[in-house]
């Protein structure tokens, strides 16, 4: 009987393996009870102050790697690639049209687009870019599409109407006014 009690004695104090124990853990973590806890620890303020990084350790990290030479050459091979381009831009449209309309309600950035325009140069460009054909075409489509908007037609009608009016009542009022005239030189 002793000896049958040292042979159980043997068997509770061999210990585990390292892949023996990390099977279990990953078991126990995959189980209900395992991700119930795990969200539990997560919830407790302590935990959650213990996973806070310090944002001075952050900022070095971010210059030390974005920063350097390394990182350099790693974005100017990825903004080569134009999908990764593409997804950017995509990325970062709301921001930039955000951006742009700050931009424009800013005084001094609209003096800096004012003179970056008045440049003869500038002028040079945007006159052949005008007088080009596609611009042209672009052109007398969006004032076409604009006469033949319905919501502007109605508009439309109304200053025609008004300028057809404005024309023909001077002209009488003109004409009446030299025909009193005439008469009132001939009465004389």
């Amino acid at each position: 009987m002793v000896l049958f009690l040292v042979s159980c004695s043997d068997a509770k104090t061999t210990t585990l393996s390292y892949d023996e124990v990390k099977k279990i853990m990953v078991d126990a973590v995959q189980t209900e009870e395992g991700k119930k806890a795990i969200r539990q620890l997560f919830e407790e303020k302590s935990f959650r102050e213990l996973l806070v990084i310090n944002t001075e350790e952050v900022k070095k990290a971010t210059e030390e790697t974005l920063l350097s030479k390394e990182a350099e050459e790693f974005w100017k091979k990825t903004f080569e690639d134009p999908k990764f381009k593409e997804s950017f831009a995509k990325g970062m449209k709301k921001q930039q049209e955000d951006l742009m309309k700050d931009l424009l309600k800013d005084a001094s950035y609209q003096e800096d687009l004012i003179a970056f325009f008045n440049q003869p140069e500038m002028q040079k460009q945007l006159e052949s870019i005008l007088k080009g054909s596609k611009i042209k075409k672009e052109i007398e489509k969006s004032v076409m599409d604009t006469i033949e908007n319905p919501l502007l037609q109605s508009k439309w009608q109304e200053l025609i109407r008004k300028s057809g009016e404005e024309p023909a009542s001077e002209g009488k009022s003109d004409s009446k006014g030299s025909k009193d005239e005439s008469k009132g030189d001939s009465a004389e």
